[in-house]
């Protein structure tokens, strides 16, 4: 059993402390922190880790349980993602990391999301432009 798990949360940030338990938690998964099988400690003991209350340990344990990395049963939560599966969760999981820290950059230049999108979109169109043959001097 994980007897105690190094959760940093962000309480002046710009998540959700549910939010930062389900990256947090999904990152000691595939990162291997955590084996398929263990159990984790219980939602009550969490909280008091955490100095949060128990519902928002709960609220995170069944989103993870319907994205497949936890399952709850009477007994406890256990980890069910295997290490070898998690390769592209992992690279889901950092790229969701890497927008929410654009967005956040954004944010604080005051453009909204619509504005980021926007440009990222003609941004891609410009490298596909470039991609597509254009005649690049060297």
């Amino acid at each position: 059993m994980a007897q105690r798990l190094a959760l940093y949360l962000d309480r002046g940030g710009p998540d959700p402390l549910h939010r930062q338990i389900v990256d947090r938690l999904w990152l000691e998964v595939v990162t291997g922190s955590l084996d398929p099988g263990e159990r984790l400690p219980t939602i009550r003991q969490l909280a008091v880790d955490l100095g949060i209350h128990p519902n928002t340990i709960s609220r995170a344990v069944r989103e993870l349980e319907l994205l497949g990395v936890l399952t709850v049963r009477p007994e406890g939560v256990f980890v069910s993602l295997s290490t070898p599966d998690s390769s592209s969760l992992e690279r889901q999981a950092q790229l969701e990391r890497l927008c929410r820290d654009l967005l956040a950059q954004a944010a604080a230049f005051g453009f909204s999301a619509h504005e980021l999108i926007d440009m990222l979109q003609d941004l891609r169109a410009d490298e596909s432009g470039a991609a597509g043959g254009e005649n690049h001097e060297q």
